[in-house]
This record gives C-alpha cells, structure tokens and sequence, in this order.
C-alpha cells in the first residue's frame, strides 16, 4: 500500500519519501506523502499511518474534503519537498532564509497589502534580532519573486485560493516607488593592481600554511577568470566530465530561470584555463585540499561558504572595495571580447543563454597592463 522512496538534492543530502496511495471500489482515490531525513523513520510513519487507516477507513473519505491552510512557512516546505532538486542553491536558500522572517506565520490565503509592505519595510531597514542587515530594493525584489512563486504553486498544484492580482497589483506599485527595483547590469571589474594583490596574498598564505589555507585560492581565482565559472560550478566540477583530448568540460545542472536540474552543457577549456587544471592536479596542490575530506572526485573539493568567505576577507585587509567573486566571471568573459571572440565564440566558454547578457562586451575596448597566464605561473613560481 506505501512506498519509501529517496531522493538526492542539490547539496548531496539524501531525502526519503514516504507515500501512500489507495484505490477502493466506490471511494475517492486516496495519496498522501511525506518526507523524512531518515528511511527508519519513513518506514515507521508509513507503518503507523497504514495502520491507523486500516482501524479508521474514513479517513479516506475525510481526505477529499479536508482544507489544509498553509502558513507561508508550512507552504515553501512543502513547495521545496516538491521542487527542491529543480532549482540552484540560492534559491532555495533564499527561500529558507524566508521563513525566518513574521511574513511567513502568514496565511498564504490571507497575505495582503499590509503584510507585504511591513514585509518590505523590515528587509529595508534590517533587523537585529532575526540578524540581517538593510537590503537593497533589487535583493528585496527578488524575494518577493521567490515568494511569488511558491505562491502561483500552490494556486496551481494544490487548489488552494490566493489572491494574487492583490500580491501583484502591491509589488507593482512598491516598484514605481522605488522600494523594489529590478536588478542592473553591474560593471565593476578587478583592476590589474588589485588582481596582483589579491594572487600575491593567496599566494603567500599558501606557502605558510596559514590557517585556513588549504584552499589554493591563487589557483581557484584565476580559474573563474580564465573559464567564466560560476563559484557554484567551480565547487562541483567532476574530473569524469573532463574531456582532455577535446579540451571541453561538462557543467551539471548550469543556473536557469527555468530550473537548473538537467541543463548540462559542456564549455571550451582555454590553453589558460588547462594551466590552471594542470596546476591544480598536481599533488602538492591536490594532497593538501583532499585534507579538508570532500569528494575525491571534484576539481575543487572544497566548501563553496568558506570559498566566498575567504575571498571577502581577503578584499577587506587588502582595502579592496566592492569586489565579488562574481566579478571574476565578467572580468573572464571581458578578457575574451578584448581577444576578439563573437558572441558565440564566448558563449561556447561563458554558458550565457542569452545574446542579450553578451551585448555588453560588443564593443569592448581593450585593456592595458592586463595580468596574462604567463604572469600567474611566475608569481606561482612554475615558470
């Protein structure tokens, strides 16, 4: 009658689902599930459940008729337990982060203007007893996008009443209020000099083991640069998706509007880009980060929070203001326009799906004083 199945997400945990399905003669087709973090304890509420089904059959008529109302709380669970394996890590993180926040005791039938606009008025301001800070109207709006969505499920997927023309008609109007914004294009690139400081810096805490540094940062900088990745992507790069006699790499599950599970595609390793994978295959490199006890089977096995940690606190002693790691995939992505690449010919390393992303590096002037592979090896010290 029940079935335990599981189910890997995104961050490699493994999830169970307990479901039962009944169909009597003369009696309403019956389904209910639910997820566990353990098969034991799936398999014990799956027994317990059969059984008080078999002593109480009404419950199969109860079932049709009972209206659940959810909490905007008890709504992203349920929505995350559905669709959690589709979409990339920010977005369900961003959406767990939303629970912790008064909106999500809410009613999702009873969300209304005032929720909304308190909502938006908390992540403005910041809070210090939930422990965020002041957001800007762009991080807000896509909250509210997130939200949104989970909303729109449950209108579709679970038949439940919420008023969305209300939801749309308060964003719209926080929008020509300027309380939400969508986001802009951002430009900010590393400049030579602080590109140099920041090799340097990894480069000399590496050489002292200081604490901490079993992450080859001067390595994993300059591979976002020279292969446009992602901090996501460079975390979970198999060595099986590495094609070296083609030179190309397989990136599993590429971030996607509309959903990253399955969108798989495969970028051109640059001669630069394969310096770096040589470099980093090498077992002074290799040895010290397998110490930190992730996958054996990644390039990179490491923790993508410390990974971005470090790289702020870096740009934060060396007085380098408003870089993120991010920026080293625009800055790679520029370093190809400036070589003469098409849009296509940048797409086939970037992954962009959209000409419209790449519009900006058409008419890319070209930089002086640029740090090129050749520089990165000698402060390395393998040239």
């Amino acid at each position: 009658m029940g079935t335990v199945t599981s189910r890997q997400l995104t961050d490699g945990t493994i999830k169970y689902r307990a479901e039962i399905r009944i169909n009597r003669k003369g009696l309403p087709a019956y389904k209910e599930s639910k997820t566990f973090a353990s098969k034991k304890v799936a398999k014990t509420w799956l027994v317990k459940r059969e059984a008080e089904i078999e002593e109480n059959p009404e419950i199969l008529l109860k079932k049709d008729i009972t209206i659940i109302d959810y909490t905007l709380h008890q709504a992203i669970d349920k929505y995350l337990e559905e669709v959690e394996s589709v979409y990339c890590r920010s977005k369900i993180l961003a959406l767990k982060r939303l629970r912790k926040f008064p909106i999500s005791k809410c009613k999702i039938q009873h969300i209304s203007s005032d929720h909304l606009s308190h909502h938006i008025k908390l992540r403005r301001a910041g809070s210090e007893d939930l422990g965020y800070k002041p957001n800007k109207p762009t991080a807000i709006q896509t909250e509210i996008l997130n939200m949104r969505s989970v909303l729109v499920h449950a209108a579709v997927m679970w038949n439940v009443e919420v008023d969305l023309n209300t939801f749309d008609r308060v964003t719209a109007q926080m929008r020509k209020t300027r309380q939400l914004a969508l986001g802009g294009s951002r430009d900010r690139l590393p400049t030579p000099k602080e590109l140099l400081k920041l090799t340097k810096y990894f480069i000399e805490r590496w050489n002292r083991r200081a604490k901490g540094s079993a992450y080859p940062m001067h390595l994993i900088m300059w591979f976002a640069i020279f292969s446009c990745r992602r901090i996501s992507e460079i975390c979970r790069l198999k060595l099986s998706d590495y094609d070296e006699f083609n030179q190309s790499w397989l990136v599993k599950d590429l971030k996607n509007p509309r959903g990253s599970k399955g969108n798989n595609k495969e970028f051109n390793v640059l001669e630069p880009c394969k310096a770096i994978i040589d470099l980093a295959m090498k077992p002074e490199y290799r040895n010290r980060m397998l110490e930190l006890n992730y996958s054996d089977q990644l390039l990179f096995p490491v923790n993508i929070n410390t990974l971005a940690k470090e790289f702020r606190e870096a740009c934060k002693l060396l007085n380098i203001e408003n870089l993120k790691f991010h920026d080293l995939r625009h800055e790679g992505c520029t370093r190809l326009a400036e070589q003469g690449f098409t849009i296509p010919q940048l797409q086939q390393v970037s992954l962009h799906e959209s000409w419209k992303c790449l519009q900006i590096y058409v008419s890319v002037k070209k930089r002086k004083d640029i740090l090129q592979i050749e520089d990165v090896l000698h402060l390395i010290g393998e040239v």
